[in-house]
């Protein structure tokens, strides 16, 4: 997880969100049901591409990159069901984008009194360390922890994947320590840092092992 920033509300929100949070609601104090015409409108293109480019098509919560791979969900960091927040459905700073896994394993669970970290409000590095392939709370912080632990922050298919990205940082740091000539020196140097750029899987991970390898 990394710190990320809101981009401009989309359009289509700023323009509905009222119109569309209203009808909601009232069909909710009627208790009649929700088409899911009116409950997945928030799903436009226009919304989704703009959560791309802020989420660096990333997951916001565990970093895997999430077009190319699977469908990717728009996810409600305080959950929209009718028994929480469901004022907040079309609420910008509400939205997200998350993989699947991330996605389901949340569901609907949230907690005002320790609320999950929000990479949006929060910045990560305040709140989890990387210890190789996985991402720890650091000691004490019960938010950190809940977010770990309900969202499984380090499953085996995530380990295994940033422990690929691992090997190729250290693959790289190894060539630059070992490379004489300038030249290709600065090569490799310019590799590794594109490697350690925010727009890619598991930074968080490779960032603290490249600190540790170079330091």
């Amino acid at each position: 997880m990394i710190k990320l920033q809101k981009l401009p509300e989309p359009q289509v929100l700023a323009q509905s969100k009222v119109a569309w949070t209203t009808e909601l609601l009232n069909l909710i104090a009627a208790n009649q049901p929700i088409p899911n015409t009116l409950a997945n409108r928030y799903n436009q293109p226009e919304v989704k591409e703009t959560l791309r480019l802020e989420g660096r098509e990333k997951c916001m919560y565990c970093e895997s990159p999430v077009r190319h791979v699977s469908f990717e969900h728009i996810e409600h960091i305080k959950p929209k069901a009718k028994d929480k927040y469901p004022q907040l459905t079309f609420e910008w700073t509400n939205l997200g984008l998350a993989c699947p896994t991330c996605n389901m394993n949340k569901r609907d669970t949230y907690s005002e009194a320790t609320p999950f970290i929000n990479p949006y409000n929060d910045d990560p590095l305040n709140h989890f360390v990387a210890l190789g392939p996985f991402v720890y709370h650091k000691p004490g912080d019960q938010r950190a922890e809940f977010t770990e632990t309900t969202i499984k922050l380090n499953r085996p298919d995530l380990v295994e994947r940033r422990l690929e990205r691992l090997e190729i940082v250290r693959l790289l740091a190894d060539k630059v320590a070992s490379i004489a000539d300038r030249a290709l020196k600065q090569n490799i140097k310019d590799q590794l840092a594109i490697e350690l750029e925010s727009d890619k899987p598991y930074s968080l991970c490779a960032t603290y092992a490249f600190n540790h390898l170079c330091n």
